[in-house]
């Protein structure tokens, strides 16, 4: 346990230096990608195990407004503004080329390791679960209506993409329960720099088949590479800051990091294998987990100056 105790402990810059060296491993694309699925499944149990499963707990992980409140983002983050935004982006003469890189951003639901990341950073873990959740079980609907807006077709039906991630989610639910019954509340929180170590290793991995390739892209094309990175992080941090500025006006400081964090992270691999094979949105995507990986110590940062929150109350 001591040395994933270690990872945990430093599981920010841990990220960031994994987003920086991936790309440079000996290890082919595809002998990682049939990791992908189970990589996903242990990502979302092992944010699923910290949730506390008292009835109290689920009761107010479950209640009908956050519920309700939970949908009304993701749609209004989904689908109203990638609408507004490939609205805006027409209006200024964009190429449907150009606004593919946002329709795929705003299509993409919430990353399935938010809650980690949340519960690394002191964010609201009910609220950054119960959307991440959410978000994947309304993917097979809200992904191709939002996608739809730049003319991008999925290259899978709904419903296939829908039993894919269900079962991804389902499993990673199931084993998050067995977890969590197997080693207790109390052990759980005894060992929670362990559990993220374990989650932060998870995420390491999970960017091997996405790098792969990147790096001869970046140097055979660098000033593409520049253009799309700067949009990542414009999308990614910008969007972040924004969201977590209208969000303060009526929620609590730690809600509304937890909404800008969800709303600027995003599961773009699963847009990735959806769609026809495009090599720019594959680098985009890639390019994609650089303001990914690298928030976390940004805020892990910004946080140590600060005093912690207090328990959100919800809302």
């Amino acid at each position: 346990m001591r040395p994933l105790t270690w990872v945990g402990g430093h599981a920010s810059a841990l990220l960031l230096l994994g987003f920086v060296t991936t790309s440079f491993l000996p290890v082919s694309a595809e002998t990682m990608r049939p990791l992908l699925p189970p990589l996903v499944v242990l990502v979302t149990a092992l944010g699923f195990a910290r949730q506390p499963l008292d009835p109290v707990s689920l009761r107010g992980l479950l209640q009908i407004r956050h519920i309700a409140f939970s949908l009304v983002w993701l749609v209004s983050t989904q689908v109203l503004a990638a609408f507004l935004a490939v609205s805006v982006g027409r209006a200024i003469g964009a190429t449907p080329d150009q606004l593919i890189f946002i329709a795929a951003f705003f299509a993409a639901p919430p990353m399935s390791s938010a809650p980690n990341i949340c519960l690394i950073l002191g964010f609201d873990h009910a609220m950054s679960l119960r959307i991440a959740v959410l978000g994947t079980l309304c993917a097979p609907i809200l992904m191709p209506l939002t996608l739809s807006l730049s003319g991008m077709v999925p290259e899978a039906s709904g419903l296939v993409v829908g039993l894919r991630v269900f079962s991804m989610l389902l499993s990673g639910i199931v084993l998050g329960t067995v977890i969590h019954l197997a080693l207790g509340p109390v052990r759980i929180a005894r060992h929670a720099l362990a559990l993220n170590g374990l989650a932060a290793l998870a995420m390491i991995a999970f960017l091997i088949p996405l790098m792969s390739g990147a790096m001869e892209a970046i140097v055979a094309t660098p000033h593409l590479a520049l253009g799309l990175l700067s949009l990542a992080v414009a999308l990614n941090i910008l969007g972040n800051l924004l969201v977590r500025l209208v969000a303060r006006l009526h929620l609590s400081a730690q809600q509304a990091a937890t909404l800008g964090y969800l709303f600027g992270n995003r599961n773009l691999s699963l847009v990735l294998a959806s769609v026809p094979f495009d090599p720019i949105l594959t680098l985009f995507v890639a390019l994609m987990q650089a303001p990914i990986y690298g928030t976390p110590a940004l805020f892990s940062f910004v946080q140590r100056t600060r005093r912690p929150w207090p328990p959100s109350s919800e809302f």
